[in-house]
């Protein structure tokens, strides 16, 4: 092994003091492995849009979801629980603003981000709503919530215990896009603490029974009867079932640019590394070649990078967040 990194990084006599890395063959590997990587991991995803047809935009709620968890565990808060109802009426709010083609917190029609936390039957005391448009990388999507002080507050504040993330696709001044709406919020208290015992104590423990008994059979009984029975808890649990961990791969192509930044500049610092070597060891014994391809190599790396943020930033816009309480309605 170390003969190996000797002969491919380190000029020397074994070489003829010229580092394999840096051969013009070699050199050609390298550069049609980082245009491989650009067009599959980026362009690709990117251009084609495949969140589109249910592959990043399937996955794009539970990654946003995780990346906000991430933030606040920076922060040292407490994660947020992903509630099924919150999800619901975020996916509604992003589904007005692609259906109509909007992007504001109230809707042409004068409908209020609380307005669909109504609709979807969630009882809030506080709650919070940040939104996105004209995105491509689900981590930027957060990177840019983070930079704004307002979006941040909404993502750190110690008020909130729950969120919901939504995604669609629609149009936007003339184009078609990803819209993001990422819901924030405690739920209102129950009026007295005996109910909630009873809730607790009784109601509960036998939801969740009956729960384990009908999943038993569950393939044979239609889930809007079963509501009927056991009401709306049933769907709530269903729900919370179907949340699920996005995979590593999920995590990749959800974030196109990221993911292939962190390829790059990983040739970026051996390629840098080897041109350092080939400097100042054997100072007499330079080869022009080498440290042009090498120089050739980083400039490209540089200029893909550099291509990439222009690509994923150029349209993308996060309004002024928003924060109310039950007060507000």
């Amino acid at each position: 092994m170390i003969s190996w990194l000797k002969k491919h990084f380190i000029p020397q006599d074994g070489n003829d003091n010229r580092p394999h890395i840096l051969r013009s063959k070699n050199i050609r590997k390298v550069i049609f492995v980082l245009l491989f990587l650009e067009v599959f991991t980026f362009l690709i995803p990117t251009i084609t849009r495949i969140n589109n047809t249910g592959g990043m935009a399937a996955v794009l709620p539970a990654i946003l979801a995780n990346l906000t968890n991430e933030e606040r565990q920076t922060q040292k808060l407490n994660t947020l629980a992903v509630n099924p109802t919150l999800n619901k009426a975020a996916e509604m709010k992003a589904n007005d603003m692609a259906t109509y083609g909007y992007f504001a917190h109230t809707s042409p029609e004068g409908k209020t981000p609380w307005y669909w936390l109504t609709k979807a039957g969630y009882e809030y005391q506080y709650a919070g709503e940040n939104l996105a448009v004209n995105f491509t990388d689900s981590q930027d999507v957060t990177n840019a919530w983070m930079a704004s002080p307002a979006h941040k507050s909404n993502i750190v504040k110690g008020n909130y215990t729950e969120m919901g993330t939504g995604v669609a696709t629609g149009m936007y001044e003339g184009r078609e896009t990803i819209f993001v709406a990422q819901v924030y919020a405690n739920p209102m208290p129950t009026p007295t603490a005996e109910i909630k015992n009873i809730q607790n104590n009784i109601i509960k423990p036998q939801i969740q029974k009956e729960i384990k008994n009908i999943t038993q059979v569950a393939k044979t009984i239609d889930v809007k009867e079963v509501t009927k029975v056991l009401g709306a808890e049933i769907d709530t649990q269903i729900a919370k079932a179907n949340i699920t961990t996005p995979t590593f791969l999920q995590k990749i192509f959800s974030s196109p640019r990221n993911s292939t930044n962190v390829i790059f500049f990983v040739i970026f610092g051996i390629i840098l590394l080897s041109l350092i070597l080939n400097i100042i060891i054997r100072i007499k014994n330079h080869h022009p070649d080498l440290i042009t391809n090498g120089l050739i190599t980083l400039v490209i790396i540089l200029g893909i990078l550099a291509g990439n943020y222009y690509i994923s930033h150029k349209s993308m816009i996060t309004t002024s967040s928003l924060d109310y309480s039950s007060e507000n309605k």
